[in-house]
C-alpha cells in the first residue's frame, strides 16, 4: 500500500512537471512568434524625434548592423516624420568614440544640422540608453518617438519604452544586415531569451 501511494505522489510531480514544461516551452515559442511579427510591423507616424539606438562601431565608423540603421533614421528624418534625431550608446574602455557620437558625426556627414541632433553617450544596454533617453526627452518636452533598431529587437524596444512612459512607435530597420536565416534565428531566441529576463528580473 505504501509503495502503492509512493508511485502515485511520484506519477502527479512527474505530471506536474511535464505541465510546467510544456507550458514554459509555449510561452517561449509564442514570444518568439510575436519577436518575429513586430519586426515585420512598421509603425511610423508624425513624431518629434527619430531616437536611433547604438551598435558597433570602429573608431568613429558604424559598422554595418549601425550604418544600416543611421540610413534607416535619415530616411525617416528626410521624410518628415521628424525634426530630431537621437542617438543612443556608450562605448567600450577602449573607445574613442562612443556609439551615440559616431551616429552623430555620420547624420552631419549627411547634412544633418547639430542643432537638429540630440545624443545619450551612457547608456551599455538597451534599458540603460532608453532610460537616460527618456529623462532627456522629457526634459526638452520631446513626446513622440520613432524608435530606430534591427527587426528582431523591436518587441522589447517597444516594451521597454512603454514602461519608461515614453509615446514610442518602432519602425525597424528594413535592409538589416542580419540576413542569413540562421543568425535572424539566433538573435530572435537571443531576443526571446532576453525579453523573459526583464519580464522576470527586469534585467
Amino acid at each position: 500500500m505504501g509503495q502503492g501511494r509512493e508511485r502515485k505522489r511520484r506519477l502527479r510531480g512527474g505530471r506536474v512537471v511535464l505541465t510546467l514544461v510544456l507550458l514554459g516551452l509555449a510561452y517561449l515559442v509564442s514570444l518568439a512568434v510575436r519577436i518575429t511579427l513586430d519586426g515585420m510591423r512598421d509603425e511610423r507616424q508624425n513624431a518629434d524625434v527619430i531616437l536611433v539606438l547604438g551598435a558597433a562601431q570602429f573608431d568613429g565608423r558604424p559598422a554595418p548592423v549601425f550604418k544600416a540603421r543611421l540610413d534607416h533614421a535619415l530616411t525617416l528624418y528626410r521624410d518628415g516624420y521628424a525634426p530630431y534625431l537621437f542617438f543612443t550608446g556608450g562605448k567600450q574602455p577602449t573607445d574613442r568614440f562612443t556609439e551615440a557620437e559616431t551616429g552623430r558625426r555620420y547624420a552631419i556627414a549627411h547634412g544633418v544640422p547639430d542643432s537638429a541632433i540630440f545624443t545619450e553617450q551612457i547608456g551599455c544596454t538597451t534599458w540603460q540608453s532608453l532610460q537616460q533617453a527618456a529623462d532627456q526627452l522629457r526634459h526638452e518636452r520631446l513626446r513622440r518617438v520613432i524608435l530606430v533598431s534591427d527587426p528582431f529587437h523591436a518587441y522589447r524596444l517597444h516594451r521597454m519604452a512603454h514602461d519608461l512612459d515614453m509615446q514610442a512607435v518602432v519602425s525597424p530597420v528594413p535592409n538589416s544586415r542580419i540576413r542569413r536565416f540562421s543568425t535572424r534565428a539566433f538573435f530572435t531566441l537571443r531576443e526571446t531569451a532576453a525579453y523573459t529576463l526583464y519580464r522576470l528580473f527586469g534585467v
